[in-house]
């Protein structure tokens, strides 16, 4: 039972680096807060329980294991209701701070007082086990219990779950028969060194470490740095692409990200008997496959989305299985290999964050411009009066502007339902969908600067594959069969997944071109009426005005909308001259073309423009006022 309730407790703590996830959109209206600000709730926690792990790594000498444990539930399960009732955000991360704080002690204590119950290989792989899936479930749980109550049941819900662990270690320690020195204590005494098989001599006797062993545990911890580093890819960006993007709510998105975990789950166990070289190399590229699929989608469908997760679970769950058979030694002490074990985890996440953060937010920044762009241009290209598209422009700028930077505002609730027809509606529902399909795109060089850095465990593995002698578990033919076969279908389904969101359009989806206005055609705007005519000259003229001033047209709808950043446009007298005149003989030009009007009209038209102050062109176009 102890053994059941401690795992658990394992898994919980692993679980806290991603289990907030799916929650940061409401932490963020809560506390009306920047993304960069809350992001930290996430950050904090993962750099405490570095530098704590790092703390019990040093002091091990002087920490027992169950103490440790102990202590650690009790600072956990105080962090947790800190969290669950913070008023402030600085409140919640200083909650956050001791909740790492916590973690990273009843982790390194956990370890060793699981050996010690079920032995020291059953332990490991336990701990190990349970490392994996709590990592990996945590934002489903998050987002499970978001949508069900509310972001503060995340952290109010871990409270009883650590009281139980407290009472149940405290009793397992009462209970359990007095032994003597036991493999499980922080010392490193002759006496506490497992006994080990010399493969040189032959000879069952104390284990030692050696400088070829301690160069093999720092290549196995820094494949733990890489890989984890990697994974804020799956954990960190994907979370951010279907809350934010595609608005997905945190229920939905749990549906989605349990393929991440599925994946995790299934190749670690159909695998474990093939070479680790094999789930190495498979493994590592698995997982850059599914982070560049994610970076390709051709659509924002949930389901492209949830076989690229599942990828990334299956490629990282080959490589931790084998990492966690790597980064133990028999000569180790249970406490401080578990201390560098869990820091080194969760230094790999700091360093994926700090990397692919500001990259994600300067790509944000361009791709929220490019969304509004393209959002403009769709308004632009409807079958709309004039003034009509732009009101929209500006209601659809308004939203884009009053969301925070990545995110896609619901556009459609912008514009008051009296004022919504069918034909506006459906407009509305194809300017949502370029803006989500843009921003998508925008999240494509932080998901390959991800499979950049997972990349990297390679080379640390393969550096210790020549330390470590590779020898598969021993297996009969149908085991080792299966998991070729399974090695086989991850490297078929990575192929075929990028190939067939090749197929799929992933290169040209969110790509948006602006209109060059000096190529465009005349304005086909459709009737004969008049009101159809003064439509057709309006949009001509718009083009010709951008055309002068070397704009897009969408670009000078919101340069007139005064949005910032999008034209350096200065509207002095001389350029309001140019651009109007400009606009004026681009209008009759194309009127002409098209046949509108008679040809004396149009040049009686032009001369008169031509002579005419521009402030009386300016009154006779409605454009004074505000």
């Amino acid at each position: 039972m102890s053994t059941i309730v401690l795992t658990a407790i394992v898994a919980l703590a692993f679980a806290d680096a991603s289990i907030v996830v799916l929650a940061l959109p409401a932490i963020y209206s809560r506390f009306e807060t920047t993304v960069v600000g809350v992001s930290w709730v996430l950050t904090g926690y993962a750099i405490a329980v570095t530098v704590a792990a790092g703390l019990v790594f040093a002091f091990r000498r002087w920490l027992h294991p169950t103490a440790l444990t102990l202590g650690g539930l009790l600072l956990f399960a105080g962090g947790s209701a800190w969290c669950g009732v913070a008023a402030s955000l600085t409140q919640l991360m200083a909650g956050r701070v001791v909740q790492g704080i916590g973690a990273a002690a009843l982790l390194a204590g956990a370890l060793a007082v699981l050996c010690d119950e079920i032995g020291p290989e059953r332990g490991r792989r336990w701990w190990s086990a349970a490392a994996t899936v709590g990592l990996a479930v945590g934002p489903a749980l998050g987002g499970t219990l978001t949508e069900a109550f509310d972001w503060q049941m995340i952290f109010l819900g871990q409270v009883p779950a650590a009281v139980l662990g407290l009472l149940v270690v405290a009793v397992a320690a009462l209970w359990r028969p007095a032994r003597g020195a036991r493999t499980s204590a922080g010392s490193e005494e002759p006496d506490t060194l497992t006994l080990a098989l010399d493969p040189r001599t032959g000879v069952f006797g104390p284990a030692a470490l050696t400088i070829r062993d301690r160069g093999a545990l720092i290549l196995a911890h820094l494949g733990y740095l890489t890989l984890f580093a990697g994974l804020v890819g799956a954990l960190f960006l994907g979370v951010l692409m279907l809350v934010e993007v595609w608005r997905f709510g945190p229920l939905h998105a749990a549906v989605v990200m349990m393929a991440l975990p599925a994946g995790t789950l299934l190749a670690a166990r159909l695998t474990a008997r093939a070479s680790r070289a094999a789930r190495i190399v498979v493994g590592v590229l698995g997982l850059c496959a599914g982070l560049l699929a994610l970076g390709y989608l051709p659509a924002a469908h949930p389901g492209w989305a949830a076989v690229a997760l599942f990828v990334c679970g299956a490629g990282s769950g080959m490589v931790v299985a084998v990492l966690a058979t790597l980064a133990f030694h028999p000569a180790t002490p249970l406490v401080p290999a578990g201390a560098s074990v869990v820091a080194a985890k969760h230094a790999g996440l700091v360093l994926g964050l700090a990397l692919i953060a500001p990259l994600l937010a300067g790509s944000l920044e361009d791709g929220s411009e490019r969304a509004l762009l393209a959002g403009t241009g769709v308004l632009l290209e409807a079958k709309l009066p004039v003034q009509e598209k732009i009101d929209l422009a500006l209601t659809v700028r308004d939203a884009v502007s009053g969301s925070p930077r990545g995110s896609v505002p619901e556009v459609a609730k912008s514009v008051p339902p009296d004022k919504r027809d069918a034909q506006t509606t459906a407009l509305l529902t194809e300017v949502d969908a370029r803006l989500r399909a843009t921003l998508t795109r925008a999240f494509r060089p932080a998901f390959e600067l991800a499979a950049g850095v997972t990349l990297l465990t390679l080379l640390a593995c393969g550096a210790l594959g020549g330390r470590r002698q590779d020898r598969p578990p021993a297996a009969g033919t149908t085991a080792r069969g299966g998991a070729a076969a399974t090695l086989a279908v991850t490297v078929l389904l990575s192929a075929g997944l990028l190939g067939a969101e090749a197929a799929a359009g992933a290169g040209g989806y969110g790509r948006y071109a602006e209109t060059q206005p000096c190529d465009a055609p005349a304005d086909p705007y459709p009737g004969d009426d008049f009101d159809a005519l003064v439509q057709r000259i309006a949009y001509s003229a718009l083009y010709g005005a951008a055309c002068e001033l070397d704009m897009s047209a969408e670009r000078l709808v919101l340069a007139l909308a005064d949005q910032p950043g999008f034209a350096p446009v200065d509207w002095d007298d001389a350029t309001v001259e140019r651009a109007v005149r400009a606009a004026i003989d681009r209008a009759l030009d194309d009127a002409d073309r098209r046949g509108d009007l008679p040809s004396w009209t149009l040049m009686l038209a032009r001369q008169a423009l031509r002579l005419m102050p521009l402030d009386r062109i300016v009154d006779l176009l409605g454009l004074t006022g505000d």
